[in-house]
């Protein structure tokens, strides 16, 4: 008797990396914030449909948008496309004086994990400050959630999003670092 495994299928999130803010009307944004972060402007946007677009700026430009691929986004300035399916690392060099590191995680997670989660990520944002879109459907229950919070160690920016996806049963986690170059 064989016994057949599925693989956990990717939601189809990827982080696209721009080295240029994108134009607001490319992405449809339910919720747009700025934070000062240390010597950085973090523009914080939270889609409608699930996803983040973060525009940081200070001495160098870097735009972190984390969504589902739309062949409407352009191909100028993109310097990375990344799927978000399993562990990611991503770096690059912002100038002369910084650097961009990103970490991308997805987790397939179970109904009970999925509720659990939902609690977890609220209480994250609200000891953090965090940026939140909640998505719920006529039955009040979590269809989508993100959440994004940003803090400052030492001289780097540190920025975390979580997306939950019921439809999917995935929690896709990033972390980005913009530090000084040594």
């Amino acid at each position: 008797m064989s016994a057949h495994h599925k693989k956990p299928r990717s939601a189809g999130i990827s982080v696209l990396i721009y080295e240029r803010p994108l134009h607001p009307e490319l992405v449809s944004a339910h919720i747009r914030r700025t934070r000062l972060v240390g010597e950085f402007d973090v523009n914080i946007w939270l889609l409608n449909n699930g996803g983040h677009l973060l525009a940081i700026t200070g001495p160098q430009t870097i735009c972190e948008l984390c969504c589902f691929p739309s062949k409407t986004l352009p191909d100028r300035g993109l310097l990375q496309r990344i799927p978000c399916k399993g562990d990611k690392l991503y770096d690059v060099a912002m100038g002369d004086s910084h650097h961009y590191y990103l970490a991308i995680n997805e987790e397939h997670v179970t109904d009970t994990l999925y509720e659990n989660s939902v609690a977890e990520l609220l209480r994250i944002a609200e000891e953090q400050a965090g940026v939140v879109a909640q998505r719920k459907n006529e039955l009040d229950e979590t269809e989508g959630l993100s959440v994004v919070v940003t803090q400052l160690h030492r001289r780097a920016v540190h920025i975390e999003s979580f997306h939950l996806l019921r439809h999917a049963h995935v929690l896709v986690r990033t972390q980005s670092v913009i530090e000084p170059s040594r």
